[in-house]
């Protein structure tokens, strides 16, 4: 162990940092968020949520990925989770096709690996890569590829999605999905941040936009999720592509809801407040600001969330995209995609306080 200028107990085990109590990966510099049990336990929660939005499957598009993962005669069906996190999501793939094999890779290794009260389907397996250097070094086909709420660790979407098209067989689906924690309005504008002590201000939108700033430090956020219809159009690997977006409030605010949105508002509010933890623990690591100012925006937030005050009346925006792998032989990417012109990625997420 060694003892940090700020107090804050580091220790090095394989490649992980540990640091005020919170596990790091140390792989990929561009991915901030912590790689513990504690998160496990919240994309667990993540997962279920999830789960309501897609109607009580984990997957969209099931006529594709059904008939894509179809049982048949000496043929072995593969699944790949990029950014499997807790491996939830792979466990419970695994056990609904169990002819297939399904397979996740993730920064770190899911806890449920060493948790001997969990039983993991024997059709599923776990390794450690980084989705930025390794798609390259696979050589199997899959028939489907996943990914959901890893955008802020891939460095280059347009990319990463030649690279998937490279290794899904023809018909091959691509699932992307992903949600934005920051607040926005019923018409799905960014709620812009307020001064503190200014009206409208929210502690909550405040350590979102803290969070961001500090991802930012590592690479330009570029904010590609709004623009995945556009990029994988332009793939001339991947056809009928689609686009489901969810509005989900950040909490059980709205007093028009129908059970089932009630219960999904219900279980978002938990994993806001679960999610924030981890932002402080993003703080406290990468910011250098006073650890008290941490302590205040965690609690400000926090009691924002619980109390669902008028400062959070606002939504989440999740996005879903499935892509069909053509026929076509794979091309490789000539020229990186573009960003419309006049794109200024503070449209799309919170533009921070002026610096004073």
């Amino acid at each position: 162990m060694a003892q940090e200028s700020n107090s804050s107990v580091v220790e090095f085990q394989s490649n992980l940092t540990i640091s005020k109590g919170r596990s790091f990966q140390e792989l990929n510099n561009a991915y901030k968020l912590p790689t513990d049990s504690g998160e496990h336990l919240r994309l667990e929660l993540q997962h279920e949520m999830v789960k309501i939005m897609l109607g009580g499957s984990i997957y969209q598009t099931p006529e594709l990925v059904k008939a894509a993962l179809s049982s048949r005669e000496n043929l072995k069906r593969r699944v790949l989770d990029v950014g499997a996190g807790s491996g939830k999501w792979v466990i419970d793939m695994a056990e609904e096709f169990p002819h297939a094999d399904v397979s996740g890779i993730d920064l770190v290794l899911p806890n449920v690996l060493t948790d001997s009260s969990r039983c993991v389907p024997t059709n599923c397996s776990f390794r450690v890569a980084d989705a930025n250097k390794d798609m390259g070094k696979i050589d199997l086909t899959y028939d489907l590829i996943h990914l959901r709420s890893v955008e802020s660790g891939i460095h280059e979407s347009d990319l990463f999605f030649f690279e998937a098209a490279r290794v899904l067989r023809p018909g091959g689906i691509l699932l992307l999905g992903g949600g934005n924690p920051q607040l926005i309005d019923e018409n799905a504008k960014i709620v812009p941040l307020q001064k503190p002590g200014d009206e409208g201000y929210s502690y909550y939108q405040h350590m979102v936009s803290c969070t961001m700033d500090v991802m930012a430090k590592s690479r330009p956020i570029r904010s590609r999720r709004p623009f995945w219809k556009s990029i994988l159009e332009s793939n001339p690997n991947y056809g009928n592509v689609r686009i489901h977006e969810i509005l989900v409030p950040t909490g059980p605010w709205p007093n028009n809801l129908s059970d089932t949105n009630r219960k999904l508002a219900e279980i978002t509010q938990q994993n806001i407040l679960r999610l924030l933890p981890a932002f402080k623990a993003v703080l406290l690591r990468d910011q250098g600001l006073p650890e008290e100012f941490d302590d205040n925006l965690v609690e400000g937030a926090m009691k924002e969330i619980r109390e669902l005050s008028p400062a959070v009346h606002g939504y989440s925006k999740w996005v879903f995209a499935p892509a069909v792998r053509t026929e076509n032989p794979w091309v490789a990417r000539k020229d990186p995609w573009q960003e419309p012109e006049g794109y200024d990625v503070y449209d799309y997420i919170v533009r921070p306080l002026p610096k004073e």
